[in-house]
């Protein structure tokens, strides 16, 4: 007769690791490294933008009389943006917070978890938002407050809500067009760095946040290809790659990280969140070229906790943040966005 075997056993108790691994680590860069601006009074936030007129290499005749003046502002325009309400919540029932004891929370409670949760998330949400083709929008009841983003402030289109003068958006080569696959450093990067110095005379420091695909592209541009041996297929390539390296050590690396053109330098960063879409997917093939000296997030209220009242079904928790988005001189971007 059988004895006990472990597939008949009863009682045995589940076997649960003391952690909860998290499995989506992405990071946040636009929203780390953007400037914090003043904070807004209003829904509705005004800055000026102003620009020289173009010089003159005329004279000017011996004892001519001045007629005529100059308005020095006659080139100032305003720029507007508004706040918007970034939002999450948390609730959890009165059981699983005072008596369940989940694996990997140690002596956290479930809803102190979740708030930590919420806080990365609205942070995600700010990425997301402020990286998206959102425009301006008001709130009329229905629909919410929007902040113009970075997709929608990066064009050279009229708005039909909060629009400003054409001379102070970018244009031309600012706005490259040219399918990933197919970019190139002469024609695309360098073209667009010497397009921003030619509408701006600045030659600095930029950020380039681009989505998973314009990054690789920036560090293939280091390869070439040429033809394939004699005798072979005419349409046989090699593709040929340039490293600089140490000899003494065992590593390759392939990377392109900072890029230095003519007209400036390029620090590329990868951000998982640019040109999200409704359902928050990344446009893979997207990438801001910014100077973010002129970018400023200007909060009304940075993320907190505020703690609800418990109505009888759990404890609850509302993170919020109110902020807009303020970028100072589009003339100082650029954008890839393939056709």
């Amino acid at each position: 007769m059988a004895g006990l075997t472990e597939r008949s056993q009863v009682g045995k108790r589940e076997d649960f690791a003391d952690l909860i691994a998290i499995a989506d680590v992405k990071n946040t860069p636009f929203i780390s490294q953007a400037n914090k601006g003043r904070e807004p009074v209003n829904t509705l936030f005004d800055w000026q933008v102003d620009a020289y007129e173009p010089p003159k290499r005329s004279g000017t005749v011996d004892g001519e009389d001045v007629v005529d003046y100059e308005n020095a502002a006659q080139n100032r325009a305003k720029l507007r943006n508004h706040v918007q309400v970034f939002r999450r919540t948390a609730k959890v029932s009165r059981l699983a917070e005072n008596v369940s004891n989940v694996a990997g929370l140690g002596r956290k409670k479930e809803l102190a978890n979740s708030i930590r949760k919420k806080l990365v998330e609205i942070k995600r949400d700010m990425e997301c938002g402020f990286l998206s083709d959102n425009d301006a929008q008001q709130d009329d009841g229905a629909n919410a407050y929007l902040s113009r983003a970075m997709g929608t402030w990066i064009t050279g289109t009229a708005h039909s809500y909060l629009d400003f003068p054409a001379r102070y958006k970018p244009s031309g080569s600012q706005l490259n067009t040219t399918a990933v696959a197919s970019l190139t450093e002469e024609g695309d990067v360098q073209e667009m760095l010497q397009a921003i110095f030619d509408a701006t005379g600045f030659s600095g420091s930029y950020v380039l946040f681009a989505g998973s695909e314009l990054r690789r592209a920036f560090t293939t541009m280091t390869r070439w290809s040429k033809n394939g041996p004699a005798g072979a297929d005419t349409d046989t390539f090699y593709t040929v790659r340039q490293f600089s390296f140490s000899g003494t050590d065992q590593k390759i690396v392939n990377t392109t990280s900072v890029y230095e053109g003519d007209y400036g330098i390029i620090r590329v960063v990868s951000d998982n969140f640019i040109g999200c879409d409704a359902a928050g997917a990344p446009d893979t093939d997207r990438g801001y070229l910014v100077d973010m000296g002129k970018v400023h997030v200007r909060y009304n209220s940075m993320p907190s906790v505020e703690r609800l009242p418990d109505l009888g079904g759990g404890p609850r928790a509302l993170v919020e943040s109110v902020a807009g988005l303020q970028f100072d001189n589009t003339l100082c971007a650029g954008k890839f966005l393939p056709a």
